[in-house]
């Protein structure tokens, strides 16, 4: 009796080992997967005064940014960084800059020239329930004096209010004016949207956005 007992008990770790190590194969490929949303290229004649930037390691935070930059007609700029590969040292690196609330990594390109916008998209990921380092240190290293930005953010779970409001006074320090946060929340990995439903949630919040954000403008 206490034999059979013993082999269940056993049976029983085994199980949860095997169970645990799956589901962690699982969120590493699925982590290491980039999603390729359609690209967004400029056709207007005159030079626009939106601009979109965004940082973005697997692709949904990039589809977004197509959305939005689509909408508006505006530029669009990525921020590009080695820190976050798209492999499990990536990863690893990635989960405990943003667990330290890590602001300055090495980023490309690191000062842009602002001064023509009047509207700017700053987007990434949450990691760790706040706007992921890389935005951070776009936001650090630029000069928003006079402009109007609105956050945008994708994530798996959640985010904080804090880290929102603390962001939004470092674009204060930095002369700018938050007027709006919006985000998609994607779901945990077992049961996340897809991209097509990722890209048809980014076109209906625009549609309930966009009137609003030129609304607040007109009041500046």
């Amino acid at each position: 009796m206490k034999t059979t007992k013993g082999r269940l008990i056993i049976y029983t770790i085994l199980l949860v080992v095997v169970a645990a190590i799956a589901a962690f194969a699982f969120v590493q490929i699925k982590d290491r997967t980039y999603f390729h949303s359609p690209p967004y290229t400029s056709k207007q004649d005159k030079a626009s005064d939106v601009l979109v930037v965004y940082y973005s390691r697997s692709g949904n935070t990039e589809a977004m940014a197509r959305e939005i930059a689509r909408r508006l007609h505006a530029d669009i700029l990525r921020i590009e960084t080695k820190s976050y590969g798209l492999d499990f040292r990536g990863w690893l690196q990635a989960n405990g800059d943003s667990r330290s609330e890590t602001k300055q990594v090495d980023i490309t390109p690191a000062v842009v020239d602002l001064h023509r916008y009047r509207l700017i998209f700053l987007g990434s990921p949450i990691w760790w329930y706040r706007p992921s380092p890389p935005l951070w240190t776009f936001v650090e290293k630029n000069d928003f004096s006079g402009k109007d930005v609105v956050l945008f953010n994708t994530f798996n779970s959640k985010f904080k209010a804090e880290p929102i409001k603390e962001f939004q006074r470092e674009i204060e320090k930095k002369g700018g004016r938050l007027i709006d946060h919006i985000f998609i929340r994607r779901g945990r990995v077992y049961y996340q949207m897809n991209g097509k439903e990722l890209i048809r949630q980014a076109q209906n919040l625009l549609d309930k956005k966009v009137k609003e954000w030129q609304s607040l403008q007109r009041s500046r």
